[in-house]
């Protein structure tokens, strides 16, 4: 009988070996409790009077996020706390730990304006400018 699967073309283009030594770490199934930390995927926007920041932190609770502002520095660790019963999973993408993001402001930022809140799993961040340091108009005589 004649083989009727018919050989991927991307294997010319690149070994597969070398493909899912790749791709390995991002499906690797086993406990999580040795991952260390993960990256916060965040937004950031300024408008007229105002910066914001947003994160995604989904899992999360309000306990397990820190924000300090220090220097023109804002800082935000928080911590995914992982499941405490034990599983024996196929497949384990979800990471837990700890992470900062870190965002440096210019010195026209009010620090006693600085409001945060967390819902349905995205935290947002907002930062009033200092009313010296907003456009104004400038009337042309």
């Amino acid at each position: 009988m004649k083989n009727t699967l018919r050989k991927n073309r991307l294997g010319q283009y690149l070994p597969w070996s070398e493909f899912d030594a790749l791709l390995e770490p991002l499906f690797r199934s086993g406990s999580p409790a040795g991952r260390r930390g993960f990256l916060v995927p965040a937004s950031l926007w300024e408008e007229d009077s105002s910066y914001h920041v947003e994160l995604d932190l989904p899992g999360v609770k309000r306990e397990n996020v820190e924000l300090t502002y220090d220097k023109g520095t804002l800082r935000i660790q928080i911590e995914r706390v992982a499941p405490e019963q034990k599983r024996e999973g196929w497949h384990e993408e979800r990471l837990y730990g700890k992470a900062v993001r870190e965002v440096t402001f210019s010195d026209n930022v009010d620090p006693g304006s600085i409001a945060a809140e967390l819902r349905d799993g995205v935290l947002h961040v907002s930062i009033a400018k200092n009313p010296e340091a907003q456009p104004s108009q400038i009337e042309v005589k």
